[in-house]
């Protein structure tokens, strides 16, 4: 019963790096977007020629590898074709934060943030760094971060940059993973099914091993608050009992009031 349990348990952990059930009841799975050789998005923006800055990222199980680590994305420079050793993480695993493209309009698509990357100069929209030097103001430091959009549509083979001017860096792709069609409003009551069923495991295996352990109870008078369930049985009986007559003795009523052509108050 034990490992039955641990079993479930550890399969939902194990999958909930890759499922968002959001607040309406919608279940997201991101594992569609999951891929083998992991993703590689050059920065056309900052592109010199030889000379790109790459943004390498997978998800759920997918890992990639900076400075020694496994991490959820990171940023490189690629020097003819080849991507270098030297990398600044954008974010990691465990800062997973799911999210709307749009909130005012949800059904858009969801987005998925990674953040704790490696410090950078935090750039402001009213000037930008050259502002900061310039007025010979203290450099503000800021964690990387890195937010992909998934916007709900036909399926692209891969993402593209959005914007890399800031500490946040923002990717997007038009994907299935982001759409509601894709999704099942059954998601809440799915994850509450499996609270109620290891909540029950818990209780009854719980209960059972307690009573054989501390009483030396078998069969039936080891299950825990025993006399209730053993008269469970005869109150469903009896309730199903009193629903019947009750229902029939207002149905005899109704039908004995419209033969005179009245009607009754209950």
């Amino acid at each position: 019963m034990f490992s039955l349990l641990f079993l479930i348990t550890t399969s939902y952990a194990t999958d909930k790096n890759c499922l968002w059930h959001d607040s309406l009841g919608y279940t997201y799975d991101i594992s569609k977007l999951h891929n083998i050789n992991n993703y590689q998005v050059p920065d056309t923006d900052t592109s010199m020629g030889m000379f790109n800055m790459v943004y390498e990222f997978n998800f759920c199980t997918g890992a990639v590898r900076c400075q020694g680590r496994d991490v959820a994305a990171f940023e490189a420079l690629e020097v003819m074709g080849k991507v270098t050793e030297n990398c600044d993480v954008l974010g990691l695993k465990e800062t997973q934060e799911f999210g709307y493209v749009n909130p005012v309009y949800p059904e858009l698509g969801i987005s998925v943030t990674y953040k704790q990357g490696d410090m950078c100069f935090d750039v402001k929209d009213d000037g930008g760094l050259q502002k900061i030097i310039a007025d010979n103001e203290q450099m503000q430091m800021s964690p990387r971060s890195v937010t992909f959009e998934i916007t709900c549509g036909k399926d692209e083979p891969n993402f593209r940059v959005i914007d890399s001017s800031k500490c946040n860096i923002r990717l997007g792709i038009q994907h299935s993973a982001g759409c509601r069609s894709g999704s099942s409003p059954s998601g809440g009551s799915q994850t509450m099914l499996l609270y109620i069923i290891l909540g029950a495991g818990l209780y009854f295996g719980g209960g059972i091993a307690y009573n054989k352990k501390q009483y030396q109870l078998s069969g039936v008078d080891a299950l825990p608050h025993s006399h209730f369930w053993k008269d469970f049985p005869h109150l469903v009986k009896d309730g199903i009992n009193f629903t019947v007559i009750k229902v029939f003795g207002i149905i005899k009523k109704f039908r004995g009031l419209s033969s005179e052509g009245g009607y009754a108050v209950i």
